[in-house]
């Protein structure tokens, strides 16, 4: 099969948990012998980004985010423009080519695909890995313009919906909201949450930070990742594991400014450290060789939807995971067995969870072998794109 991926940005040079999932399906179709372009619509995020860059990616865009307020810019108030730009360029592909068009959620993505007149004959395939509303939930829209980029968004896929033939699903609970919005004669597949094992293997055991600790990755967001609960749980058991530090990783999120204040609260400026972004070389390393993994997310309807890609990287490493029992994560994991399990916005269970890892390190150590076999079995980008691979195969005839 050849298939056109349409993408905001190239997930080989992008970093996060989307950039993760696109890259591990990719290559893991690419290694199965179907071929793969991409076509990148949002533009670049780095100035070396087309010179590194590999082999069939297709940039449409003459947007770039080589700084914060060049993002903003190109994603604000340039956005007409440069979709502009990608539409004439996306109409000199030859679509006749490919087998499918497979469409990331993005309304610029949509903008550009829909407003073609060459792509009604052309089978479409999207990947859902979260509710289309959850810029309503708060925290997740700090400001006017967010707000009103997220409801554009939304409304782009309430409108394009019924055009798509082809759905892969990353829970249960998205599969069944998405087939009541579908056209009746959608095929669905249940795609779970992906993750390259190769990236956790052989890592080179070179400290990004100073032994032992704890370490969570992601976004710094107490809606979405529960970031104040961790804080607040780690607080009840810093004084009984003295040697640890806990270091956070990801991406900066107004919730900082509150979260600092619980620091300096508890008294560990010196114990608890944000790390800011790190790239995705650096994070295997950093995942590797913490003590202890945690994700303290609590209930909400990002959650009973969706499902956190972190999780199966952490879970990929063999180290011991706290995590919450919200959504589907109990659908695969076994508190105690496969992981340190906590109940949601519970600070003292999640306290307790920490403390029953990091207390018994034998347990633990074999519970986070368990939970990386958990991985293997479920998450194995290399086996859910064969799955991919033949859902679509199936599809092709009709």
């Amino acid at each position: 099969m050849k298939i056109l991926l349409l993408r905001d940005f190239n997930p080989f040079i992008e970093n996060g948990a989307s950039a993760n999932r696109f890259r591990g399906l990719i290559e893991g179709l690419r290694s199965i012998g179907h071929i793969v372009d991409v076509a990148v619509v949002g533009g670049t995020v780095c100035a070396k980004e087309k010179k590194e860059s590999a082999q069939g990616i297709i940039y449409l865009s003459k947007s770039n985010r080589y700084s914060y307020w060049k993002a903003r810019l190109n994603k604000y108030i340039l956005n007409r423009f440069h979709k502009r730009v990608a539409r004439i360029r996306f109409n000199r592909i030859n679509l006749s080519e490919y087998d499918y068009i497979w469409l990331s959620n993005s309304s610029t993505v949509f903008n550009v695909f829909f407003s073609s007149k060459k792509v009604t004959s052309c089978k479409t395939f999207i990947e859902l890995n979260e509710f289309n509303d959850i810029h309503k939930m708060e925290g997740h829209a700090n400001n006017f313009l967010q707000r009103i980029y997220g409801t554009e968004a939304e409304q782009s896929f309430i409108d394009i919906v019924e055009k798509i033939d082809y759905f892969a699903c990353m829970t249960q609970t998205l599969l069944a909201h998405y087939r009541t919005m579908a056209k009746p004669k959608a095929e669905f597949m249940h795609l779970p949450m992906t993750v390259d094992l190769k990236r956790f293997q052989n890592v080179d055991a070179t400290d990004i930070c100073s032994k032992p600790y704890i370490a969570y990755t992601g976004t710094f967001n107490n809606a979405k990742d529960g970031v104040d609960i961790l804080i607040k749980s780690f607080a009840k058991i810093a004084s009984k594991y003295p040697q640890h530090h806990l270091y956070l990783a990801g991406f900066w999120h107004y919730d900082v400014s509150s979260q600092e204040k619980l620091i300096k609260q508890f008294e560990l400026t010196n114990r608890i450290t944000y790390l800011g972004v790190l790239n995705k070389e650096q994070i295997p390393p950093f995942i590797c060789n913490a003590d202890l993994l945690v994700l303290s997310r609590p209930d909400s309807h990002q959650a009973q939807g969706g499902f956190p890609t972190k999780l199966g990287e952490y879970l990929a490493t063999g180290n011991p995971v706290c995590v919450t029992k919200v959504g589907e994560i109990p659908d695969y994991l076994e508190d105690n067995v496969s992981a340190f399990m906590a109940t949601p916005g519970d600070i003292d269970s999640f306290a307790d969870a920490m403390d029953r890892a990091l207390s018994n390190p034998e347990k633990a150590r074999k519970v986070g072998l368990a939970g990386r076999e958990v991985a293997k079995k479920e998450f194995n980008s290399e086996i859910q794109a064969k799955r991919l691979a033949d859902f679509l195969k199936q599809n092709l005839e009709k």
